[in-house]
């Protein structure tokens, strides 16, 4: 199951969109975090954010197993720089 938070910051108009005209609420369970609390929690806020980007993480990807124990984490302080689908190909197969 993939889980895609989002702060409040970034719920708008143009995101809900861009989520409906990929369909891609079928396929992933977007969540909200209010007032960007898990994201403060896990450490991925940004710091000196600009105004548009308040509340708002790095990207972030986490990877549980069944249990919910985190096996994979990539953080991106850059996201012009996309996490290489590659990377994720050894936990992938050791989560099956």
């Amino acid at each position: 199951m993939i889980v895609w938070v989002m702060s409040e910051a970034q719920i708008n108009e143009r995101s809900r969109v861009f989520i409906d005209e990929l369909g891609l609420a079928e396929r992933i369970l977007f969540l909200s975090d209010p007032k960007s609390q898990l994201i403060r929690d896990l450490g991925i806020l940004k710091e000196n954010p600009e105004a548009i980007e308040k509340g708002v993480p790095h990207p972030t990807t986490l990877l549980l197993d069944r249990s919910g124990i985190v096996q994979f984490v990539d953080v991106r302080e850059n996201f012009h720089f996309w996490l290489d689908p590659a990377a994720l190909s050894d936990v992938l197969a050791r989560l099956e």
